[in-house]
């Protein structure tokens, strides 16, 4: 019988029995480090929260066995794609998170577009200066009538397309698939992303972080979106150049920058930041918590598992990565 390796303890008594019918599962965040060892050569398949730390390229190189992880997570950039074994299949969680992630996109672009957070502490400062207060409405965004730009037109962007629609937004969209969607503008390529940066009035990046991805938006990206536009990012930090970010939200103080998601250093996602973006009034931020959100109605859990199922029955798993778009340049995929 196959052996699972589970590194998570966020799957409940329902997705663990679901795995057990068809392979041996191994939990390991109850293991101690001698423990792990001895099973990771007899592992088959994982799923994993993260990258767990004894996923070593040493430890890796013994799990000859291996074949298949299904990560958690909707994004695999911290997948060590360079370490893992020959012909083992990496899938993401994509479509998990869609409802609950694009459910708080919707929320940091109405509070970045209306000011909400910056007149919210503003009065807390200053509680007596209501007409003060009044006066800034006149950047306020109306987006009944407005463009919604989508840079990434997967689950979640899909999701944040219905918000935008349900309050009277056009919605246009960039997007690498060929399929058609009614009631949104598809556009592909680097012109098309130019267009859909141009003529949105509010833009998500909904993106994987890939070699292709990162530092996508850079200070020629910024320049070309309108100068009181609101850019909303629940992708990866590492997507926008953050000191292009900082000059941009310095220079124009109507533009507006709210995210869910931080810059990496080490690895490892990180709210500090190298510009003091943080401290500009134009800055919207919460500290990724759209994704625990979403593990907390259960879907993401259920959907890993049943991927795996998937594999396990011998049927085609979905979300399989392309290791090409994340291996570092020197390595081979």
């Amino acid at each position: 019988m196959r052996r699972v390796l589970v590194t998570t303890d966020r799957l409940g008594a329902e997705e663990m029995a679901r795995l057990s019918r068809y392979a041996e599962v191994v939990e390991g965040w109850k293991l101690a480090e001698g423990g792990i060892q001895r099973e990771l050569p007899e592992v088959d398949a994982a799923i994993v929260l993260g990258w767990p730390s004894y996923f070593t390229r040493e430890n890796l190189a013994k799990m000859g066995r291996l074949r298949f992880v299904q990560t958690m997570s909707v994004g695999v950039n911290q997948i060590r794609f360079q370490d893992l074994p020959p012909k083992v299949r990496v899938c993401s969680n994509a479509g998990a998170y869609s409802t609950a992630v694009g459910e708080h996109a919707w929320g940091l672009l109405l509070v970045a577009a209306k000011w909400i957070a910056r007149t919210d502490a503003a009065i807390k400062r200053e509680p007596g200066a209501f007409d003060q207060f009044r006066a800034g409405a006149k950047d306020t965004l109306v987006l009944k009538g407005g463009t919604m730009g989508i840079v990434g037109y997967g689950g979640i962007g899909r999701a944040v397309a219905r918000f935008a629609a349900a309050f009277g937004m056009k919605v246009i969209a960039f997007s690498r698939g060929k399929r058609k969607e009614r009631g949104v503008k598809l556009y592909r390529g680097r012109s098309g992303l130019e267009l859909v940066l141009r003529l949105s009035d509010a833009v998500l990046i909904s993106l994987p972080l890939t070699k292709l991805t990162e530092g996508l938006m850079g200070s020629k990206e910024l320049g070309l979106m309108k100068k009181n536009a609101v850019l909303v990012n629940v992708a990866r930090g590492d997507i926008v150049d953050q000191r292009a970010l900082y000059e941009h939200l310095k220079a124009n103080p109507s533009f507006r920058y709210a995210t869910d998601v931080w810059w990496y250093e080490e690895g490892k996602e990180t709210l500090a930041t190298e510009f003091p973006i943080t401290g500009l009034p134009n800055f919207v931020g919460t500290p990724h918590t759209s994704g625990p959100a979403g593990v907390g109605t259960g879907e993401p859990q259920k959907a890993a598992v049943l991927n795996t199922v998937r594999y396990l029955r011998g049927q085609r798993p979905k979300n399989v990565m392309d290791a090409a778009e994340y291996l570092p340049p020197s390595s081979s995929a």
